[in-house]
């Protein structure tokens, strides 16, 4: 199995909390911080799967930066960056489909 680090955020947008993937681009939204982030998380593991699905893992995770772990990493780094006021940041382990190269 193989793995990837991603970088969720979750900000309040009106009455709803909207989060992204730092690193891969997908988004969602939820009622509540948790639901945004269960959301993401979804949208997150069918953007992942199709992509392996495609054949297209290794190329677009090469070119978005996206390190591929041969292993499960036991030590989470959240990215260096700027974060907006009032949103939350959790890095995330994701496992990918195969661990074909």
């Amino acid at each position: 199995m193989e793995y990837i680090i991603v970088t969720f955020m979750v900000e309040p947008e009106g009455d709803y909390y909207v989060s992204k993937c730092l690193e891969l681009g997908t988004a969602s939204f939820g009622r509540k911080t948790e639901e945004a982030l269960e959301n993401l998380v979804d949208a997150t593991e069918v953007y992942l799967s199709t992509l392996e699905d495609l054949g297209e893992s290794r190329q677009v995770l090469k070119e978005k930066g996206v390190r591929v772990y041969s292993y499960e990493p036991a030590e989470l780094e959240v990215r260096r960056a700027k974060f907006p006021v009032g949103s939350t940041v959790w890095p995330k382990v994701m496992p990918l489909q195969t661990a074909s190269a």
